[in-house]
């Protein structure tokens, strides 16, 4: 499960998610992230979360500079003695 921050609906599954994420990276030439605060983690048996804010320095292929923070959360769950990220929301942080 994928949503993020410009998208219109969630995107369910693994042969959409990763669809959704050429489509979110597609009219980028560079792209830069740094964590503001957090991972904030928190395990309970054989599921976890990740929480915090990251930085977004974003270069468009037209050379467009943008920058954004976002809230972000990332879910996890341990299947046959694996971590698998299960769901990631981000959200902007209101300026």
């Amino acid at each position: 499960m994928l949503i993020n921050p410009r998208d219109k609906a969630v995107v369910i599954g693994w042969d959409a998610v990763p669809k959704a994420w050429e489509e979110t990276f597609a009219p980028e030439a560079e792209l830069k992230i740094t964590q503001e605060s957090g991972p904030y983690i928190r395990v309970v048996g054989d599921a976890a979360r990740a929480t915090g804010i990251v930085k977004s320095e974003i270069k468009l292929k037209p050379g467009q500079a943008i920058t954004a923070s976002t809230f972000q959360t990332d879910i996890f769950e341990k299947r046959s003695g694996k971590w698998l990220i299960v769901a990631h929301v981000a959200s902007r942080v209101p300026q």
